[in-house]
């Protein structure tokens, strides 16, 4: 579909570039929420990062967004409504016949989390509707939520307190490396492995390799 304005699509492509931008930096906030939703009216938008196995919010935003129609939207989710898109709109446009709402990654049985932007549909450009000029950065949104989510579990869990050297040893852990094979890799003994491993496991609070290979797998399953 036509765009119908080499301006607005200029507005979408800096969109693009500024997600791309807060992907690799892992800086997506409120600011960059709001400015990259430009093309909807700036109150009633909402987003949020929702684990599709236990259909909890992990990461929103709200700019305006009525608290009562935020509680009901979650509370419908979690009842397991996340699939009836239709009565999630329904909620929003009781309130205001022009809101939406969008998803992302719903349908996805590989990825673990759907991302949801309920907004106001209004435009003064009639050929080019929010609802469509959403899609657009929908793909870039999700993933900018995605590494937002990853960067408040990583500065919550204890794998933050590990040096550089000490997370290297333990992504090679979780690959199966053995200690001497670990050594040969990053060219140091195997005692200086060993020494590495006996710290990372008291950082860690774990009990052994496994368990620290299973946080640390935990960690990067966003990735």
């Amino acid at each position: 579909m036509f765009l119908g304005c080499t301006e607005e699509l200029s507005s979408i492509l800096k969109a693009i570039e500024l997600l791309k931008t807060s992907i690799k930096d892992r800086s997506f906030d409120l600011t960059t929420f709001e400015e990259v939703m430009f093309f909807a009216e700036k109150e009633a938008l909402y987003i949020a990062l929702i684990d599709k196995s236990d259909l909890s919010v992990k990461a929103d935003y709200a700019v305006a967004f009525s608290p009562d129609l935020q509680q009901q939207l979650l509370k419908s989710i979690s009842c397991n409504k996340l699939n009836n898109i239709n009565l999630l709109k329904s909620y929003t446009k009781a309130r205001n016949p022009l809101s939406d709402i969008a998803t992302y990654d719903l349908d996805n049985q590989d990825s673990g989390f759907v991302t949801l932007v309920a907004f106001n549909n209004k435009r003064s450009n009639a050929s080019a509707p929010a609802s469509y000029l959403i899609e657009l950065i929908l793909p870039y949104l999700h993933k900018a939520q995605l590494f937002r989510y990853e960067s408040m579990r990583a500065y919550k869990s204890p794998i933050h307190l590990l040096t550089g050297r000490e997370k290297e040893v333990l992504d090679w852990i979780s690959s199966g490396k053995t200690n001497g094979e670990i050594g040969m890799i990053l060219g140091i003994s195997q005692y200086t492995v060993k020494n590495h491993v006996a710290k990372i496991l008291e950082k860690l609070n774990a009990p052994n390799r496994s368990a620290a290979m299973a946080l640390n797998n935990e960690l990067n399953i966003l990735v």
